[in-house]
């Protein structure tokens, strides 16, 4: 960031105080002593927990959300737009300008990426209006089979691309939209004489929206099987502005209502999240026929979402296809649950049929992911429990806490009836297997699909990660928290930086350094009761600016918070601190533990006192810490 734009983000926050910001979107916020209060407006509650600090220059939700933030964020969250979006917004409310950011090549690309846009609109028009000629009857007749209203069909913008080969493409270059951006917006290819052509032929479509609602591309269902060789579906290729592994089918309408709810449901069709919605299920989503990606993640966790219910098919590929889904989201720290539909029934044809009731009965009684994954496990054959077991641990390692991973271990050892030791042995050694399980998926032939034959339903899997580090990543926060609420605390910060094992927390905390004010460090010899109660003043606002547009930015409010419950934040600092060091003088004793078997016999003596200095150090400092661990 230019020191140009961090000038105007900070003549913007003196010129907009938060609280005004905030209420526009919380007309219910009301003034309690020196702060402000609401019920949050990111999830349902009925008492409040959302406050607003005037003086701060932030907000934070201490319910569900536990989440917050300045108002650069709070307009990001409420309006679902981007960071200079956001900046964009508040600048022109009180009329500051903002300084130029893009280049030249970049207001092109702008002016380019507007040009598909334009292109996808039309054509997403050209197809709806399709549906309604005689053409266009049997797609229509096909919704109608599935139940789905006129509205239902209207909302969702369907269509049909008719049969002929150049009719989408002659219609487009008629109204002046050039054959590149036909091409370019994966609407028409070229032959090999040059000539554009419709990629989408005799096909139902289906727009797909990104979160501002603008076509980015279609989905593409065939309408007769007389031909096997046609896929059933066909997707717009990628493209500029079509990403199918960044994308989610209908959470542009679902989203303000999974911010409220704080429930978010996957399923696997177009039809199904249509038929939801019509019955009044509006929290429904879609991947795009691929397994869930970091950035679906990213997406569930902007929608602040708590808890996600996979609602598939019953069937083996409704099975693979949870699977699938879990890969991806068990990365988040949200309650996720399975949900399976009786028989060979899909969603849709049970919505439809029955509304809403069956299938909120069967979400009241959704599988946690865990027990889904690890049923019926022991009934199988010995080398395919083997296997399902690997599945498992597979994405166990998908979590995100070390202790959440630990406790997973604990219930699969003690589902199965194995020695837990046994498990953890079987987890420590997955990342072998895995290799071994890809080197010979490189050698294996292929099958008709195209894939390896015993291709892993779930993808390669992080390798184990270390309990210590989750421990560490805990107390940095904390100390993080600290140096927030008093600047004095911030230069002993300083040598601890580069321990962070995190890569958001390192972000932060360097940060905090770099704008700590020079300020005497509470020293051992000082009254810290009375510092404590002084306090020096952390420039809060600076730092949300600094790390405006960085993942670590969200970190602030909730560490913030943490640290602010805390009775005593001078106990809580040293207890952090102290157990860093214990980790750090843990792990050089590990180090020296292997160099002593590596050396040689010149340098074990001095490895071996370099050892015995360590290890008196890390017992004295575990004497001082034993509740950490």
């Amino acid at each position: 960031m230019n020191d140009d734009l961090r000038r105007s983000i900070d003549d913007i926050k003196l010129r907009t105080p938060i609280e005004d910001v905030v209420r526009e979107r919380v007309p219910s916020l009301r003034k309690r002593g020196r702060l402000w209060e609401a019920c949050c407006p990111f999830h349902e509650e009925k008492t409040p927990s959302f406050k607003v600090d005037p003086a701060r220059g932030t907000w934070h939700c201490f319910g569900a959300c536990a989440t917050g933030g300045d108002a650069i964020r709070f307009v990001e969250r409420s309006q679902n737009v981007e960071f200079i979006e956001a900046l964009r917004y508040l600048a022109a409310r009180c009329g500051v300008t903002l300084p130029e950011r893009k280049t030249e090549r970049d207001r092109v690309e702008d002016v380019e990426r507007d040009r598909i846009y334009g292109a996808l609109a039309r054509a997403s028009e050209f197809y709806r209006r399709a549906l309604h000629t005689p053409q266009g009857a049997p797609a229509l007749e096909y919704l109608r089979s599935r139940g789905l209203t006129t509205a239902t069909i209207d909302a969702f913008g369907v269509g049909y691309a008719p049969a002929g080969g150049e009719v989408l493409s002659s219609r487009a270059l008629a109204a002046g939209v050039g054959e590149e951006w036909l091409v370019r917006a994966g609407l028409s290819r070229r032959d090999d004489r040059g000539r554009v052509y419709d990629f989408f032929r005799d096909r139902l479509m289906i727009p797909i929206r990104d979160l501002k609602g603008r076509v980015v591309g279609f989905g593409g269902r065939r309408l007769s099987d007389a031909d096997p060789r046609n896929p059933k579906y066909v997707n717009t290729s990628e493209t500029e502005v079509f990403h199918k592994g960044r994308l989610i089918y209908a959470l542009d309408f679902a989203l303000d209502h999974v911010h409220r709810r704080g429930h978010l449901m996957l399923v696997e069709g177009y039809t199904d999240v249509m038929a939801a919605h019509q019955v009044g299920l509006r929290t429904v989503v879609a991947v795009l026929g691929t397994a869930t990606t970091d950035e679906h993640a990213g997406l569930v966790r902007k929608s602040g979402a708590r808890r996600v219910s996979l609602v598939f098919d019953g069937d083996e590929a409704g099975r693979k296809a949870t699977y699938k889904a879990l890969t991806g989201l068990l990365s988040l720290d949200v309650t996720i649950d399975v949900v399976r539909i009786p028989g060979d029934e899909d969603p849709c044809d049970l919505l439809v049929r029955e509304g809403q009731a069956p299938l909120e009965g069967l979400l009241e009684h959704a599988t946690p992911w865990f027990d889904f994954v690890v049923a019926g496990l022991i009934e199988l054959p010995p080398t395919q429990r083997a296997r399902a077991i690997d599945t498992a641990l597979e994405l166990v390692t998908r979590l995100p806490r070390a202790l959440d991973r630990d406790a997973h271990l604990s219930l699969l050892a003690e589902r199965l009836g194995f020695p837990l030791d046994g498990v953890r042995l079987q987890y420590e050694t997955l990342p072998t297997r895995i290799r071994e399980r890809q080197r010979q998926r490189a050698t294996a032939p292929m099958t008709a699909s195209g894939t390896a034959s015993g291709a892993s339903v779930t993808p390669e899997a992080a390798l184990p990660r270390s309990r210590d580090d989750e421990l560490v990543r805990v107390a940095f926060g904390e100390l993080a928290g600290v140096a927030m609420l008093d600047a004095r605390y911030a230069c002993e910060l300083a040598p601890l930086v580069e321990l962070c094992p995190d890569a958001d927390e390192h972000a932060l905390i360097d940060a905090i350094v770099r704008l700590a004010p020079e300020v005497p460090a509470i020293g051992g010899t000082q009254d810290r009761a009375a510092a404590e109660a002084a306090g020096i003043e952390f420039p809060i606002q600076a730092l949300m600016t600094e790390l405006a547009e960085h993942p670590a930015g969200h970190l602030v409010m909730p560490l913030l918070a943490h640290a602010e419950r805390a009775e005593r934040r001078d106990t809580l600092f040293a207890e952090a601190r102290a157990f860093v060091q214990r980790i750090q003088d843990k792990r050089r004793v590990e180090a020296a533990r292997r160099m002593l078997g590596s050396k040689d016999d010149d340098d074990k003596q001095r490895m071996a006192e370099a050892y015995e200095l360590n290890r008196r150090n890390y017992v004295r400092s575990a004497e001082t810490q034993t509740g950490r661990i």
